[in-house]
């Protein structure tokens, strides 16, 4: 196939907030009469932000912001307009996880027993992203859910059992090469992260059990195993992150934080995934804050906020005000820990573009408006509430 160029401008506005931060480390003597170096770096931050009217201009310098997509909505012109003016990273919401890149019948008919995919539906979702200039979060390759039944099955067939682990991880490592490769080799630079395995955590600090990845294997080595295959095939320079739901959960924390410890000192792990679906009460700010602190504690250690919404079932004016005020409280706390260096934050993923597309309305059974445009495409209170954390927030 043909190699696709792709290209990500470097904005001059990033080494100039990375300089500042950067003169901020430095231990200055202070006079009379002289600001400390933490103001005046917190005062150009601040001027550089003030005139931002979008989310990727008020947090230019400090993270990429994204939402998810699917290549059908980024066919629309209108749509991709609205993106690309609010966003600089999407991920694509479903097309890119096992079940949607599986190949049912050309597994069936493999010749070595390997899996196949589906190069059409991959192309598709890259194609898209490619011609939207927009770069891509890539999401998810070993996940317990929306991994089809048959791809641990015997002859691929649900009803004959399960292989064993052998089998399994020759599986795995075929299907992570197959989509890597064909991913960096037609695309190269599009995909800057995946998150590569999704999910592996209880919450009650616990490796999750119900999962078919765990009944094959028999153990939890298929979460090592993952990530030896993506760093191996992976794209030079693509960060590789586990990802997780509930990551402020002490019990749940926890294990998660040694994990990711274990592989990041094996060199198989660049960053925390934290997907940060939060509600109207839960968690606390501070709970989240711990939590925060606590990966950043890794020393080299990426943070990436990958699936942002805040369940409300409220849209009286009333009901999203009080959700901007909350939303501006995370983000306060993510904007001041990133700009003092206390946390590498790259990237943070918003779980959709508008209140009737987001999965929380089916999932929780009520409807629900946790994103940061109506249904019209109106800007809602809690985007202007994130804006102004990205304007205001200080050292």
């Amino acid at each position: 196939m043909r190699l696709r160029k792709w290209s990500i401008g470097v904005y001059a506005a990033l080494g100039l907030a990375l300089c500042l931060t950067g003169c901020g480390q430095s231990e200055q003597k202070e006079t009379k009469n002289q600001p400390t170096t933490a103001a005046v770096t917190a005062s150009a931050v601040t001027d550089s932000k003030s005139e931002a009217k979008t989310l990727k201009e008020a947090f230019d310098g400090d993270f990429k912001v994204g939402v998810t997509t699917t290549s059908g909505y980024l066919s629309e012109e209108d749509r991709v307009a609205q993106i690309k003016e609010n966003f600089n990273s999407i991920t694509m919401e479903n097309e890119m996880k096992p079940e949607s890149l599986l190949d049912w019948e050309g597994s069936e008919k493999s010749k070595d027993g390997m899996p196949a995919i589906k190069e059409e539906t991959l192309e598709k979702a890259l194609k898209a992203a490619q011609e939207a200039g927009i770069p891509l979060r890539g999401h998810t390759l070993v996940w317990y859910s929306q991994t089809p039944k048959w791809f641990f099955s015997k002859k691929y067939d649900p009803s004959k059992g399960y292989v064993d682990k052998a089998t399994m991880k020759k599986r795995m490592e075929s299907y992570i090469k197959q989509v890597l490769t064909y991913c960096k080799e037609n695309y190269p630079g599009l995909i800057y992260a995946w998150d590569v395995v999704n999910e592996a955590v209880g919450d009650d600090g616990n490796y999750r059990t119900e999962s078919m990845w765990y009944e094959t294997y028999g153990d939890f080595s298929y979460i090592k195993d993952a990530f030896t295959f993506a760093r191996k095939y992976a794209e030079k320079g693509t960060k590789l992150f586990l990802n997780d739901y509930n990551e402020y959960i002490a019990q749940k924390r926890d294990l998660f934080y040694a994990k990711v410890v274990e592989l990041h000192d094996a060199g198989l792990l660049d960053g925390v995934g934290m997907q940060s679906h939060w509600d109207m009460d839960f968690p606390s700010v501070d709970l989240f804050e711990t939590a925060l602190e606590k990966y950043a504690s890794i020393d080299g250690i990426e943070i990436q906020l990958t699936e942002i919404d805040m369940h409300n079932t409220d849209d009286s004016e009333e009901g999203l005000k009080k959700q901007a005020e909350r939303y501006k409280e995370f983000f306060d706390v993510i904007t001041k820990m990133k700009r003092e260096g206390k946390a590498n934050i790259t990237s943070v993923t918003f779980w959709g573009l508008k209140d009737g597309e987001s999965w929380l309305s089916g999932f929780k059974g009520e409807t629900s408006y946790p994103l940061l445009f109506t249904d019209d495409m109106e800007k809602k209170p809690c985007y202007d509430s994130i804006l102004e954390a990205g304007k205001t927030a200080q050292k």
